[in-house]
């Protein structure tokens, strides 16, 4: 059997990935846990093993998943949490930096608005330390069908208390305040959004700044440079800035790109494109005599997409001097066509 934990980085999370890990374990026997996205990365983990039942634990589930859990029916554990707590929980561990952490909330953000909201989704939501944990893993048991009675629960939950893994989540500020205000508006722009359609509202704008791009310098460098200075454009045709490589909901968007150039540079011409494993929508720029100059790119993300999103700017041929600096971008949900106004466009059109 394989069973499926799709969620928010972060410590309620967790608990919901052993609790099930311990349920699936007391019924079946030895259980194997793999931490995927991809279909592609489940059946190449699941030919590199002999065992016989799975935990799929997704943090950054790829749409791929999504229409497979879809059409099969199936039943699932889908996690949320305050984005900005997924991100100091993941922001901690050894291995992420405050960039690198929002880069990962983001995404993962974005593949849960869809999840949340399958038939087979038992949705659970972080709360504080007064939670029922056995009221959680009852909850957990029925939903996939895991006949664990309440004693043996009990004896889970405790056990996992024991190895200090609880379902409760800290409310500290103490590490959001020592931030300071520019990292704070990096978390703000990329992950805001989130946390206001997380509490009923309607998805708003998503600002990427531009310590979430890279840029390329000629000769290139052994390690990726964060796009914080104004990057020299002399050599060879190239990327100049690309990035963030962070997930977008399914859906139309509009990217406004905010850029700055030399005098040099702005003699020249640019290609501006969205890319997501292929060219969304690109387009071609002349800066000319503007000196703070905004691109703009319109393009929709399909439900199936399992690659995160670039926004990449090359120059057309070599260059001899100058500079660009990339200011931010601006992520714009577009909203949907109504479907009666689809309808009746469809009918006149065909008249």
């Amino acid at each position: 059997m394989i069973f499926f934990s799709v969620g928010l980085p972060g410590r309620f999370t967790e608990w919901c990935d052993e609790v099930i890990s311990r349920l699936a374990q007391h019924t079946l026997g030895s259980i194997e846990v793999l931490g995927v996205n991809t279909l592609e990365e489940l059946a190449l983990a699941m030919i590199r093993t002999d065992a016989s039942h799975f935990l799929v634990c997704s943090r950054q589930p790829g749409g791929g998943v999504q229409t497979a859990l879809t059409q099969a029916g199936k039943r699932f554990i889908a996690v949320l949490d305050e984005p900005r707590i997924a991100l100091r929980d993941l922001a901690l561990r050894p291995g992420y930096d405050l960039v690198g952490a929002t880069r990962a909330v983001a995404s993962s953000c974005a593949a849960m608005l869809g999840y949340s909201s399958f038939p087979g989704a038992l949705v659970l939501t972080a709360g504080n330390d007064d939670q029922n944990p056995v009221s959680l893993a009852t909850a957990i048991a029925h939903h996939l069908e895991l006949p664990v009675s309440e004693p043996e629960i009990e004896k889970i939950i405790s056990t996992l208390k024991d190895e200090g893994i609880v379902a409760g989540r800290s409310e500290d500020s103490a590490w959001w305040d020592s931030l300071a205000q520019p990292e704070q508006a990096l978390v703000n722009g990329a992950l805001g959004a989130y946390v206001d359609h997380f509490a009923g509202g309607e998805l708003g704008r998503i600002t990427w700044e531009r310590e979430l791009f890279f840029m390329s310098e000629d000769p290139p460098s052994p390690q990726p440079i964060s796009a914080t200075r104004p990057i020299d454009i002399t050599g060879r045709i190239r990327h100049l800035v690309y990035g963030p490589y962070i997930n977008l909901p399914p859906g139309s968007w509009s990217a406004s790109i905010i850029l700055g150039f030399s005098p040099e540079a702005a003699g020249m011409a640019y290609i501006v494109e969205a890319f997501a494993g292929a060219q969304l929508t690109y387009a071609r720029i002349e800066p000319g005599n503007e000196r703070i100059f905004e691109a703009n790119l319109h393009f929709s993300i399909d439900a199936a997409l399992d690659h995160p999103v670039q926004i990449r700017i090359h120059n057309e041929r070599p260059a001899f001097d100058g500079r660009l600096a990339l200011g931010y971008v601006l992520m714009t949900p577009q909203a949907s066509v109504r479907g009666d106004t689809k309808a009746y466009l469809a009918t006149v059109i065909s008249e």
